[in-house]
């Protein structure tokens, strides 16, 4: 059963979900690594294999190894170590769900087993200017000025939503939504954030009590300043276009801008 299912036919789904993922990797850190921000910061990430928690069971690094050479070429130890480990595996996950009192379904056992995500880890790293790279742990980021903070979670989830929209279709809009956006970013980090942001193509919804968007790496921008004058009970919208150079107001309130980013 393991050699015939495992090994082959779940097996290739699980190289090319693996393979698919360590693209996703390579392409977020090729956007990440190359961001010129203001003070030098830049940020990498490693998706990396887990060791094996129990003597019967391999490191992931092993296993993966052994999942992507053809079954046919396995020697019989290799079969017996992957057939040892994912019998360990069940074995574990059976008592887990039992704790947790879900039953102990084959489905919920195969389920937890084969999550190949569970496999791996994701460590994300920085570097300054003339600094080596080190890991970002919560003691590192908690010494980042609040600029940097925001530079941390902004770059690596862009790129990270960047990466998935790429299974999307030709036609599909690569949307996100940022409330408060960059707060606490310095004007410079701003600006090269919407580089980014235009760079990847995204549509993009954005809404801050201080922000613009009329930056230089904009080409073009829809603006909504919404007003409530004197605590009234409504809110008046006064439209603005950028055009990449200058922000000019609507001449008709009305009027329907058809953009790729809106704010």
């Amino acid at each position: 059963m393991y050699e015939d299912i495992i090994l082959k036919t779940i097996g290739r789904i699980l190289r090319s979900r693996i393979q698919r993922a360590e693209r996703w990797v390579k392409d977020m850190n090729a956007l990440m690594e190359k961001r010129d921000t203001s003070s030098g910061l830049t940020f990498s990430i490693q998706w990396k294999p887990k060791t094996a928690e129990t003597e019967e069971e391999m490191d992931t690094k092993d296993l993966v190894e052994l999942l992507r050479m053809n079954s046919r070429l396995l020697k019989e130890e290799d079969l017996q170590r992957v057939t040892m480990h994912f019998r360990s595996k069940i074995n574990r996950a059976r008592e887990m769900l039992e704790e947790r009192g879900q039953g102990n379904t084959l489905h919920q056992v195969i389920k937890e087993v084969l999550n190949y995500r569970k496999w791996f880890s994701f460590t994300l790293y920085y570097q300054k200017t003339n600094e080596p790279k080190r890991e970002l742990t919560n003691q590192k980021f908690y010494k980042f000025s609040g600029g940097e903070k925001a530079m941390a979670m902004y770059i690596p989830l862009f790129a990270a939503a960047y990466s998935r929209y790429q299974e999307a279709a030709e036609d599909a809009p690569y949307i996100i939504s940022l409330d408060e956006a960059f707060a606490g970013v310095d004007e410079n980090n701003i600006r090269d954030m919407f580089a980014l942001v235009e760079e990847l193509g995204f549509n993009y919804i954005m809404n801050s009590q201080a922000l613009w968007g009329d930056y230089d790496t904009v080409p073009s921008l829809s603006i909504c300043e919404l007003v409530r004058p004197k605590n009234a009970p409504y809110v008046t919208v006064i439209r603005y276009h950028w055009d990449g150079k200058v922000k000019r107001l609507a001449s008709n309130p009305d009027e329907e801008f058809t953009f790729t980013s809106s704010i």
